[in-house]
């Protein structure tokens, strides 16, 4: 969520300002050479909730919708409607993500796992009826985080669920740490990134994702100051892959477009995002970007949705923009992809 805060630490916003100015000139340690073409993403409203929605997660049969704030979590067929409570997670301002177990390396199949802004992991049963802290993180609260969670699906972390504190949306707080959860909730630190800002997202890239296939990936966001995707290896290690002007938060790897069951219970394929200002969750078509599979796509969250692929290129990466037909006044916030 963004949100504005003072305007101390002032090398560190001009460090992000002259990134950002730079990253405005091309790709980030892109080679040179023919320039991609830009795709367009053409963007529905699937649903409009009366909730502030921060977080979305497809259970292979319904959408969870996580409220801000309220903590509670709201389930709906793929049509969007109708919404039912599904499960609730003490009140707390600011915001929770979601994720669904993978149902392996000792992680219960149907599960979710959920990051409330206290740095608590909370496990949901697959029908919503029992929910149980599974792991804290260390560490001091407030600031409050913004949730920032993903599975090891590539291994390089253990299969592990990751973790970042942080609070987005400003200068300060700046950066935050990564964890580790084992199954039996057991947490490791794997090592802190700089801010300034925090991580709104965290995703695990891409086996072949260049140089930082299977690292961490953060949208670690300054709001109108700026900020990153950072990759953070298992040995603690970080590296800004990306800058931008304004702050990102929605980020997710491009699978390969799978082929339609024709299942009634099936959603669309596609990029889904939620918008925490309008209660919105918008959905376009996976085919857009299925060229890009393997790559990863990035979005900032206000004040209007713009997005980017990322994408290999030489010792670097290249940030390839897209055209979408947002208007102004977005406040996006996850995005998935359901193939």
């Amino acid at each position: 969520m963004r949100r504005l805060r003072g305007t101390s630490a002032l090398t560190a916003a001009l460090v992000f300002m002259l990134a950002a100015a730079l990253a405005s000139c091309g790709s980030t340690a892109a080679a040179p050479g023919r320039a991609d073409p830009r795709p367009t993403l053409t963007f529905h409203v699937i649903v409009k909730t009366t909730q502030k929605l921060d977080s979305i997660v497809w259970t292979g049969r319904q959408f969870l919708y996580v409220q801000n704030t309220a903590n509670t979590v709201w389930a709906a067929p793929p049509a969007g409607r109708p919404l039912h409570k599904f499960a609730t997670m003490p009140r707390l301002v600011e915001e929770t993500r979601c994720i669904l177990s993978p149902g392996s390396h000792g992680f219960p199949s149907g599960a979710i796992f959920c990051h409330s802004p206290d740095n608590k992991i909370y496990e949901i049963n697959p029908d919503g009826a029992k929910k149980t802290v599974f792991a804290s993180l260390p560490g001091r609260y407030p600031p409050a985080a913004d949730g920032a969670l993903a599975f090891d699906s590539v291994g390089r972390f253990g299969y592990r669920l990751l973790a970042a504190t942080g609070r987005s949306g400003g200068l300060k707080p700046a950066g935050g740490v990564v964890y580790a959860i084992d199954r039996l909730g057991h947490v490791h630190r794997v090592g802190k990134y700089a801010g300034p800002g925090g991580a709104d997202e965290l995703v695990i890239a891409p086996r072949r994702f260049g140089s930082v296939g299977g690292d961490a990936l953060l949208t670690v966001d300054a709001g109108p100051h700026g900020g990153a995707v950072v990759a953070l290896d298992p040995s603690g290690r970080t590296r800004p892959i990306a800058t931008f002007r304004d702050g990102p938060d929605p980020i997710a790897p491009i699978p390969k477009l799978q082929s339609s069951t024709g299942s009634a219970r099936a959603a669309s394929p596609g990029l889904y995002v939620n918008d925490d200002k309008t209660g919105y969750t918008y959905m376009a078509p996976a085919a857009s970007v299925a060229s890009y599979a393997g790559d990863v796509i990035v979005g900032t969250e206000s004040p209007r949705g713009l997005f980017w692929i990322l994408k290999p290129r030489g010792k670097g990466f290249a940030e390839i923009p897209l055209r979408d037909n947002l208007a102004a006044g977005t406040s996006l916030e996850q995005a998935i992809f359901v193939t």
